[in-house]
């Protein structure tokens, strides 16, 4: 489509609203901030809210319900659990104001490649996660991992202002912090990965990314341009991500 200097520049303004969206999402991610996280920056309307999704390797939450299931309740009964040996050791209050205690984590969105439709409803984003995570122990020693993985969402325009449709979360590799990462295997079984468990049980079981292959689809993967949203090439259960090539309709 050609536009005019004034489309133009809302669309430049689109795309930083987009890449800022995703930021902010970071730090809510990192802070375990979730709550606030759906509620401020994922979609609202009825329609969107239905069919909005959460995607690991593993497969997808699909509807704000099972995502807010997954992604909050289940984080928390996860934190109680950390806190418990504080608990035992040290008589720390079991309370949610200790929710975190020992805890830090880092999650990042970098290089990011982000394209609108060309009528101006929907965004696709990619971007890559770099971060780490870390549970402390009443010992002082703790349990810390280096993470990689490509991000993937689709993003809405609402009343106001852009907000989180379909999101996935790839993982690559977990790295021991003191470890090398050229002695991580190249393809390891998740239930040996220790950061596989907060994949939990997925609305949608299907094999959304195989760390086996590394990148071998990210050319298939990756936004492009585009006119208006669709299932088959959007980033939610419908669509085409981690697919072999012949399994895809063709771009």
């Amino acid at each position: 489509m050609v536009f005019t200097d004034e489309e133009r520049i809302d669309r430049i303004c689109d795309r930083e609203a987009c890449t800022q969206l995703i930021n902010r999402h970071s730090i809510y991610h990192s802070n375990d901030w979730r709550r606030r996280e759906l509620d401020e920056l994922w979609v609202t309307d009825p329609q969107y809210r239905q069919t909005a999704s959460l995607g690991y390797n593993n497969g997808y939450y699909v509807g704000m319900d099972a995502i807010a299931q997954h992604y909050v309740l289940d984080r928390e009964a996860q934190r109680y659990e950390w806190l418990k040996p504080y608990h035992e050791a040290k008589r720390t209050p079991l309370c949610r104001e200790n929710l975190g205690l020992g805890a830090s984590a880092m999650h990042t969105s970098t290089t990011p490649l982000v394209y609108i439709a060309d009528d101006g409803r929907t965004a696709r984003y990619q971007g890559y996660q770099l971060g780490y995570q870390s549970t402390g122990r009443p010992d002082g020693t703790a349990e810390s991992y280096l993470e990689f993985g490509l991000l993937y969402a689709d993003l809405v325009r609402e009343e106001d202002g852009w907000k989180i449709w379909h999101l996935v979360m790839e993982h690559d590799h977990t790295v021991e912090v003191g470890t090398a990462y050229a002695d991580v295997p190249v393809r390891r079984p998740d239930s040996e990965d220790p950061l596989a468990r907060d994949y939990g049980t997925p609305t949608v079981e299907q094999t959304v990314y195989n760390p086996l292959f590394g990148w071998e689809y990210i050319w298939q993967d990756m936004p492009r341009p585009y006119v208006t949203y669709d299932d088959k090439s959007g980033y939610g259960p419908g669509g085409d991500l981690g697919k072999p090539y012949y399994k895809r309709e063709r771009r």
